[in-house]
């Protein structure tokens, strides 16, 4: 089905009637008819207005661009860039595309009509924000970057006039104008484009190209903007805004009070080499998100007053609960994550130097390494196996190894989402994420208690605990369940990071080992068989008996591996090289 326009019925401005004229493929024609409403905003070649369509009596917000700005090639070529990748994108965080349509005049975008305007409207009325309602979001902003570069999207426009407010005050992230897709992992773009004030020095050196870290970059400066009131390197000369921009020339006034986090997590984000950056994943974990309980949604009175003290206290954290989640030292640590995986005893040796060299030089690596994902830092690592019969029913489906900071998360197949923490405690939600398990050991002793917990009611100390389990379930959710949930829920009892892989031990005694080279083994000591996902993703399941006598020498090889860095655990004066290159052609 075509869709054309024919001309506007009337020349008044609001209230002129809009008629499109729809050709079907059977020869049949049908129309729809918008009336256009109430002036919204304009930026670029676009002006934005209320489209009331006629029949549905829905409402939504009217971007119409006058085909005379589109005359050079470039401008139409962007223009239908902007659709392509606005149409294809779906989050609740992200403004909803409608539809388009065109006549000989203009081209018209409907989108989604987020009644309450933009958050640059917010800060001219408020002036500034309290840190909660900059946390609230803050949190919804990095939710819908993470779904952009999920799908290779940089935005390239992150400033307080692209961010609106629904009806709901859901943050929704709109203006898709200087949005691009990367075609491959790696590649960077090299367009000089940006807003002033929010644009990135990469950009603006265009010496290496730019790539994701663009809008990490931006959403700093939008963080600051949210908290001080202005921009961090906002003057009044362009040329001189961009020359503090590369000079990363900026400071905190001392008359506006701002907490340490609040500092930190700026000044982290404000730095000119764009490696050095932290991921979103790092800074979903960062203090200034972690330290309070925060509202899903503000209410709609702090469009126009702060909110209330009362409100903002039972969100605020007092400190005295807190649970300290750093990293423990590195002697503790390395013992921890060298408990046997078989057995599921802790012993009292630790990993061979060679272990210990090789866990630390792969934690990065390991974090970027994902079945169909981009290799930015921090990405959540995706199994590469799916169910298939005969293999096991429950697996680890998606990870993140924050345990420089908190621990690993993850989410199992079915739903639960779950983490580790560098303290050795253990949490589990439910696949609805309403209640949750909580297991630890008392003192020195070896047997865990298993407590269990729902939503909001749990104890006060496991507030920090509980709020970085919400942020792991909330950013590692995935589209398709599989395996049931039982009262006990499934978890990850022990995990080990080596130069080649990633070792899980779970509680339904199952172990699956996920390489860098994208292959993985799913061993299961119930059924005794093993599960072998090779390097295309092609699976094969063999009694675990018989599996080193088969002719798959690849899986044999990695099954060798798997073998002698388990035993290393335990006899680190005997085991062996646990030598594997996975990459070599002529390989034995």
């Amino acid at each position: 089905m075509t869709s054309k326009i024919t001309r506007t019925l009337s020349e008044s401005q609001e209230g002129q009637i809009v008629e499109e004229k729809i050709y079907k493929a059977n020869g049949e024609i049908s129309f729809k008819r918008y009336s256009k409403g109430r002036f919204l905003g304009k930026g670029g070649f676009a002006r934005v207005y209320e489209f009331l369509n006629l029949d549905s009596k829905q409402i939504s917000a009217g971007k119409i661009i006058s085909k005379a700005s589109l005359n050079k090639s470039r401008a139409r070529q962007k223009l239908m860039s902007e659709i392509k990748i606005h149409r294809s994108l779906n989050n609740q965080n992200i403004v909803r595309f409608e539809h388009f349509f065109e006549d000989s005049d203009n081209v018209y975008i409907l989108l989604e009509l987020c009644t309450n305007q933009t958050l640059s409207e917010l800060i001219r009325r408020r002036k500034r924000l309290t840190e909660i309602e900059v946390q609230c979001y803050t949190f919804q902003a990095i939710s819908a970057l993470k779904y952009l570069h999920a799908h290779r999207v940089i935005h390239r426009d992150i400033k307080l006039g692209n961010l609106f407010l629904s009806d709901k005050m859901e943050l929704k992230l709109g203006d898709f104008g200087l949005a691009t897709k990367l075609e491959f992992d790696g590649e960077r773009k090299r367009t000089i484009c940006g807003t002033p004030n929010y644009i990135a020095p990469e950009i603006l050196e265009g010496t290496h190209g730019h790539s994701y870290e663009v809008d990490t970059w931006s959403l700093g400066v939008l963080i600051y903007t949210m908290l001080i009131g202005k921009p961090p390197f906002e003057t009044n000369d362009v040329k001189l805004t961009y020359r503090r921009i590369k000079m990363n020339a900026y400071s905190f006034p001392d008359q506006v009070p701002i907490s340490k986090e609040a500092r930190d997590i700026v000044s982290e984000i404000l730095i000119n080499d764009p490696t050095a950056r932290p991921s979103l994943d790092d800074l979903l974990a960062h203090p200034f998100l972690c330290k309070n309980s925060l509202p899903k949604l503000l209410p709609a009175s702090t469009l126009a007053v702060p909110p209330s003290s009362a409100y903002l206290k039972q969100f605020e954290s007092t400190g005295k609960d807190d649970v300290k989640l750093s990293r423990p030292p590195r002697s503790s640590s390395q013992t921890r994550i060298s408990e046997d995986l078989r057995s599921n005893r802790l012993e009292d040796g630790r990993l061979t130097e060679r272990e210990i060299k090789s866990t630390n030089r792969v934690i990065s690596r390991t974090e970027s390494t994902a079945c169909g994902s981009n290799t930015s830092r921090k990405t959540a690592t995706i199994s590469c196996y799916n169910f298939i019969s005969g293999g096991p029913t429950l697996w680890v489906n998606k990870w993140v190894d924050y345990s420089n900071k908190y621990g690993l998360g993850y989410m199992l197949s079915n739903g639960c989402a779950g983490v580790y923490f560098n303290d050795a405690s253990k949490i589990v939600a439910n696949s609805k994420g309403d209640s949750f398990q909580y297991i630890s050991r008392s003192g020195n002793g070896r047997e865990e208690t298993m407590v269990q917990h729902t939503i909001p009611n749990f104890p006060s100390e496991l507030q920090k605990k509980v709020t970085l389990l919400q942020h792991f379930r909330k950013h590692l959710m995935i589209d398709k369940l599989c395996g049931d949930e039982s009262k006990e829920l499934v978890y990850i009892k022990k995990w080990l990071l080596t130069e080649h892989a990633i070792i899980f031990r779970l509680s339904n005694k199952v172990v699956q080992v996920s390489f860098l080279d994208k292959s993985e083994l799913l061993l299961c000591s119930d059924s005794k068989m093993v599960t072998y996902v090779d390097k295309q993703g092609m699976p094969a399941i063999y009694p675990l008996s018989s599996a080193m006598e088969t002719q798959n020498r690849e899986m044999a090889k990695r099954l060798r591996y798997t073998k002698e860095i388990l035993t290393s655990m335990l006899h680190p004066q005997t085991a062996g090289t646990g030598e594997y290159r996975p990459t070599g052609k002529n390989e034995d």
